[in-house]
């Protein structure tokens, strides 16, 4: 089965009609599928180089008399790392909002490129990156706040996730300039008009934007 079909631009990497724009076949086969397979071999070396564990210090007090019992003191966190814990907290909640809301965009494109008989990609692949970088995210997240340890690998895997966002919004960018190109009236009457890809790939384009700030400011 074809990964492409009744493309006007062609399969190549250099699009027939705009020279200065990749094949929205390239796009979907090669470019796109390659931001998560680097994202994956990147985490993969975040994860054998980094050590394994990192424990959180914590103070413990020796009692005078051995028979009592040593006393384990926990730090008491002001109000203004209350507040930051809180947003944090509404961060957490908005990105795995918008991780959900990614995933669902993008098994809308690929079912109503599907329909229209546009072939497909390898664009299935997208849903394993924003899966894997979602649950990284969320998993850093519950440890650092909920346990006494972290993975350094996964802490260091949140610059991996900006990667990831921003190579796709990159890549998602270059599709839409390609689509605005063949202008909002072209596959009028099909199952997946012009107009309505440019719809999805620009919801795609800021749900990436907010994905990789979210990224950046919650730690």
């Amino acid at each position: 089965m074809p990964l492409c079909t009744n493309r006007p631009g062609g399969f190549g990497p250099s699009s027939s009609l705009y020279p200065n724009l990749p094949t929205s076949c390239f796009l979907d086969s090669i470019l796109i599928p390659l931001c998560t397979w680097l994202y994956l071999l990147t985490i993969l070396l975040l994860l054998l180089l980094e050590r394994p564990w990192n424990q959180r210090a914590v103070t413990v007090t020796l009692p005078e008399d051995p028979k009592t019992p040593a006393v384990l003191e926990r730090p008491v966190y002001p109000a203004s790392k209350l507040r930051r814990s809180r947003l944090q907290h509404c961060g957490f909640i908005i990105y795995s909002l918008l991780v959900l809301a990614q995933l669902l965009m993008c098994i809308l494109e690929i079912t109503r490129l599907s329909l229209a008989h546009l072939g497909i990609g390898l664009l299935p692949f997208t849903l394993v990156g924003i899966i894997c970088a979602g649950s990284l995210h969320i998993f850093r997240t519950i440890a650092s706040s909920q346990m006494n340890w972290a993975w350094k690998g996964i802490r260091g895997s949140r610059w991996a996730n900006l990667g990831l966002w921003v190579a796709l919004l990159v890549m998602d960018s270059l599709k839409l300039a390609q689509e605005a190109k063949d202008g909002t009236g072209a596959r009028k009457g099909s199952k997946y008009p012009v107009a309505d890809e440019m719809t999805d790939v620009g919801v795609m384009i800021g749900v990436y934007v907010v994905l990789g700030v979210l990224e950046v400011v919650a730690h």
